[in-house]
């Protein structure tokens, strides 16, 4: 990605946009459908933005910093870069608390609900925005991508040259990671079928049962292992992924480690109700409540959420599985800062791929993900 023409502005930077190849107008016309620049703005830019008042500004400018004016003659495939209007956005509570720094790596463990990069209406509430801001590191840029619900774990590099090596490490997948969970067992399991395998794999045994999507769901043992294997696809438009039919491309490893409701869990209780938690008897105190460890070995979009929720124990306060918490009737999920999604990317262990060293992070947060933390 080349260098903008000027800096960032409050942690956010510039956008940039191409011009297309000429249209031909017909087969023998040389014409392109636009002959200044102003005219194509005008074209690729929504009726919303006021392209006019922006030119007479001054606020696009080309690669070199020259202003773009309205009657430039249109050249295709030129750079144009802007600063985009910022939407109006609800502050995310919760501090982003670093982790590790050093020349080229920063880890943070971020808070439920801030998301990681700038992207439709989230943008100056973004780890990327605040920490460029704060930090005064305009490439700062993550390695790999954390759901904006999930809490935890985030790698960053300090510079754009550092980028490609940690990324690729994500992309091979070479990098270990561990989530913690808390989810309630006592959800029926859908009749759906989708068409998934599930194994079950003892810590103790070789080879692992496979059974039908259908097939009655193996009981809870606390530490038996549970591998989930599917296919899973995220379509445009939906709020949730799916599993289908098909070649599997999602691997989820999944240890039932303990029960709540113990000695010392008392101080969770009230939290996990917040966050969807069923009560118990007359006590009032935690019902069916596990705490999970799962290691991904890919990593498809809400991969964890999709196959705790399949094997009848959805992640706490997870506003999309096993339904969609509506903001209303028909609208976007809701957002909802008192019940924070209960799962957190607690560990990453990894080999340096600058220097050799062997890397292990681990997260400060512990669950249950407080709905009181406050920056």
């Amino acid at each position: 990605m080349p260098s903008a023409p000027f800096a960032p502005r409050d942690g956010v930077s510039a956008t940039r946009v191409i011009t297309p190849p000429p249209v031909r107008q017909t087969r023998h016309a040389g014409q392109t459908s636009s002959r200044t620049i102003g005219e194509w703005l005008r074209l690729r830019f929504p009726a919303s933005v006021d392209v006019d008042e922006a030119l007479e500004a001054g606020r696009y400018v080309y690669a070199d910093g020259r202003t773009v004016i309205a009657t430039d003659e249109y050249r295709p495939r030129t750079e144009i870069w802007f600063e985009r209007d910022l939407p109006d956005e609800t502050e995310v509570p919760g501090a982003i608390r670093i982790v590790h720094r050093d020349a080229r790596l920063i880890v943070i463990d971020k808070p439920p609900f801030l998301a990681t990069i700038p992207r439709g209406r989230h943008v100056r509430q973004t780890v990327v925005t605040r920490l460029r801001s704060e930090l005064g590191l305009p490439e700062l840029q993550p390695v790999h991508r954390l759901d904006r619900l999930t809490s935890g774990l985030v790698v960053l590099t300090t510079e754009r040259r550092w980028r490609g090596a940690y990324q690729t490490l994500f992309q091979r997948r070479e990098v270990h990671k561990v989530y913690q969970a808390l989810a309630q067992l006592s959800v029926k399991r859908t009749s759906q079928r989708s068409g998934a395998r599930v194994a079950l794999m003892p810590l103790d045994r070789g080879e692992p049962r496979r059974f039908e999507d259908g097939a009655a769901r193996p009981a809870w043992t606390i530490g038996a292992l549970v591998e989930v294997r599917s296919r899973i696809e995220k379509r445009r438009g939906r709020w949730q992924a799916e599993e289908l039919p098909g070649e599997v491309n999602a691997i989820s490893c999944i240890v039932l480690e303990r029960m709540l409701g113990g000695a010392g869990d008392e101080c969770v209780s009230e939290e996990l109700h917040g966050a969807g938690a069923s009560r118990g008897g007359a006590d009032g105190g935690i019902a069916g409540v596990g705490v999970f460890r799962l290691e991904p070995s890919t990593g498809r979009t809400h991969q964890l959420r999709v196959h705790m929720n399949r094997l009848g124990a959805p992640i706490l306060g997870d506003p999309l599985y096993p339904v969609v918490r509506e903001a209303w009737p028909g609208g976007p999920p809701a957002d909802d800062f008192a019940q924070p999604l209960q799962l957190l990317a607690a560990e990453l262990s990894f080999t340096d791929p600058v220097d050799g060293a062997a890397r292990h992070f681990e997260a400060q947060r512990k669950l249950p993900i407080s709905s009181q933390e406050r920056r």
